[in-house]
């Protein structure tokens, strides 16, 4: 009996010796977010590995009582998504926005308990790092000459544009309105578009920063995005790229001696016209969202 009871606490000894892992702490989730429990990291981000050995992927998790969604890659996502059709906010951490007001890029947006955007937001989905289109303006944020611009600019487009065009249509017709109706004379008086638009588009002069000014004024009207581009080699030239059913094109309004109608054109005809005309067109193609 005695030999029975040596035997029985040596193995009770050698069991509790053994590596030990709890299943609570096996199956949690994370407490809070990224860098605890589950969460795995490597050189692009946040990922979840899941009980079953695989990992989510292009679905919603909840984690104590935060929500964290994860792209088709398997990759936590922070910042603006697009879900059955709403939009959400996913703050640096990744969690879901719910339930508050939040200032982003300077325009204050309004989420419910459930997370969807309640504030209109136009959605554009450019990677990160490119510029961001400026002629979409809410209106409480426009000023007094902003304002004047948008007047002014409602009464050509009525007389050149109407419901049954296209937006490429439109485009064209904006297009050839300021060719036609501008020139080539002295310069810009401020690199603020709205006020070089509200002098260009009286005047009917000035140099490329006044044409890109017109322009953006005549295409924020027909609600068309576009945003700024610069020449990179000496950011002395300015034109509009421009979102057409669907696309971004290059949309350069101001004339050139050499002739030319770069109206609607892809970064491949701006770059081959570049390098016949000494660069003319030269930029940096990784700031803005590419051209079909």
């Amino acid at each position: 009996m005695k030999q029975n009871r040596w035997i029985f606490s040596i193995a009770v000894l050698l069991f509790f010796s053994l590596p030990f892992t709890a299943y609570g702490e096996e199956n949690s989730d994370a407490t809070s977010g990224p860098g605890v429990e589950r969460w795995k990291q490597d050189e692009v981000g946040w990922w979840m590995p899941q009980p079953n050995g695989g990992y989510a992927q292009n679905e919603w998790k909840q984690v104590e009582g935060e929500w964290y969604h994860f792209d088709d890659r398997g990759y936590m996502q922070t910042g603006w998504i697009n879900d059955n059709g709403a939009r959400y906010y996913l703050n640096e951490s990744g969690a879901m926005v719910k339930n508050t007001s939040l200032t982003i890029e300077g325009r204050d947006y309004q989420f419910s308990d459930d997370g969807q955007c309640l504030t209109e937001v136009q959605v554009f989905d450019l990677p990160e790092g490119v510029k961001q289109p400026n002629n979409i303006i809410p209106e409480e944020e426009k000023s007094d000459i902003h304002r004047q611009v948008d007047a002014i600019a409602d009464d050509i487009l009525s007389r050149i544009t109407n419901a049954a065009m296209s937006e490429r249509q439109k485009a064209e017709a904006i297009y050839a309105w300021v060719r036609g109706n501008f020139r080539y004379a002295g310069h810009s008086a401020s690199r603020d578009w709205p006020s070089e638009a509200y002098r260009s588009l009286r005047s009917h002069h000035g140099d490329c920063f006044s044409f890109y000014s017109a322009a953006n004024a005549l295409l924020s009207r027909a609600g068309i995005p576009s945003i700024e581009v610069i020449r990179s080699t000496d950011a002395d030239h300015y034109w509009n790229l421009v979102r057409v059913d669907g696309n971004w094109y290059h949309f350069d309004t101001t004339p050139r001696s050499v002739g030319g109608y770069y109206c609607l054109w892809t970064d491949a005809q701006m770059n081959a016209f570049s390098n016949r005309h000494k660069g003319c067109f030269h930029f940096d193609a990784s700031l803005y969202p590419r051209t079909p």
